[in-house]
């Protein structure tokens, strides 16, 4: 019970932070036209306008509560927007329970918004990335020029240098992603960090899982907390040494297939889908492999996450992969991608005959050695 009630206390200051509700005030006395201000928020995997109100002398206002911090988008669309040529006129920001100010001149685009202390850490954060991400631009830019025959300009050697300092820039990106999360333990825009950049597509949960536990206990009981929680579970299912959780899908002729029929054998399980320009270029190497080590010990099962079935079929001949392929073509919503967590493809399992995972994402020109390290005579 002592327990219990040091937990409540713990929890008391967020909860009593959800209750204030917020004041977003905007001020745009430049803007001419009669518009409309619009709030939208992130919810079911889709942004979805919440609110609007009329701009009346260069000015709005919008009231409500949330539960957590979270990230939204506020926007201006004008009666005669077409004429001003201002359609996209929008910010997005990190709303809390706050008296929030959103000052510009005859738009949102580049106003000055203030009062929100997640808004103000995470624009820290961004400063601190811009200056890199600009030097990835620039080198994708400059070294991916091609031709009006569709010829790059530079030579595969100097493409192959800026794509490793482009690397190099990625690790040092996540390095002060990495940074910024251990600084912000107490803070949402931490959590918000943790959960976009620390749980990406290829996160190690028991690395985050350990990073999760150092979080405020109320951070860590807030909605987001409780989604990274679930998506940590979700990821333990495709860590090496787990056992694969076994799935059902229909194949190419429409009948359910079972991993667990494959017991016995070395599985590679392989996400991929037809309009993945990677999957593509992998394809090749995934051919090569199959047909190295094909047999009575090898086989693979290439999970779609296509959302049309001739697109889907069309791929697989195009390609010529002569294994087992399913999908229920829910595009991002496979099922068995779901269970995996997969948010990115190309990505790949490779199983045991005992069911069990002893790799993942194994690709390129020496995907066939490197199959061969683990597949046991």
């Amino acid at each position: 019970m002592k327990k219990l009630l040091i937990s409540l206390s713990m929890l008391l200051p967020f909860f009593v932070s959800a209750q204030k509700g917020y004041t977003l005030s905007g001020k745009v006395p430049q803007l001419k036209e009669p518009a409309k201000a619009y709030l939208a928020f992130y919810k079911d995997a889709a942004w979805r306008e919440t609110d609007s109100v009329e701009i009346k002398n260069g000015k709005f206002e919008f009231n409500g509560n949330l539960a957590e911090p979270q990230t939204a988008i506020i926007a201006i669309r004008r009666s005669g927007a077409q004429q001003s040529g201002k359609q996209n006129d929008y910010q997005s920001f990190i709303i809390e329970n706050s008296k929030i100010s959103i000052e510009g001149k005859d738009s949102i685009y580049n106003a000055k918004i203030t009062g929100s202390v997640a808004e103000k850490e995470n624009s820290e954060r961004e400063a601190m990335i811009k200056p890199i991400t600009d030097k990835i631009i620039h080198l994708q830019n400059f070294y991916g020029k091609k031709d009006q025959a569709g010829v790059y300009q530079k030579s595969i050697e100097d493409r192959k240098k800026a794509g490793d300092s482009i690397s190099k820039l990625v690790v040092k990106i996540k390095s002060i992603n990495r940074q910024f999360v251990e600084n912000h333990l107490n803070s949402f825009a931490g959590l918000l960090a943790y959960s976009t950049h620390v749980l990406d597509s290829k996160f190690d949960p028991v690395d985050a899982e350990s990073l999760l536990h150092r979080f405020s206990p109320e951070l860590q009981a807030s909605p987001l907390g409780q989604s990274a929680i679930n998506r940590i579970e979700i990821g333990k299912r495709r860590q090496q040494g787990a056992k694969a959780t076994d799935f059902t899908q229909n194949d190419v002729n429409g009948k359910p297939f079972t991993l667990s029929s494959l017991r016995g054998k070395y599985v590679l399980v392989d996400f991929w889908a037809s309009w993945c320009v990677p999957c593509r270029a992998e394809n090749p190497n995934v051919v090569k492999a199959y047909n190295a080590l094909k047999g009575d010990k090898f086989e693979i099962v290439s999970v779609s996450l296509d959302a049309g079935k001739d697109s889907w079929l069309n791929a697989i001949k195009t390609d010529g992969m002569p294994w087992i392929h399913v999908s229920d073509l829910k595009y991002w919503k496979n099922d068995v991608a779901v269970m995996y967590g997969i948010s990115s493809v190309p990505q790949n399992l490779l199983i045991d005959p005992n069911g069990i995972i002893i790799a993942k994402n194994l690709r390129g020109e020496d995907l066939t050695d490197q199959l061969r390290k683990f597949i046991k005579p």
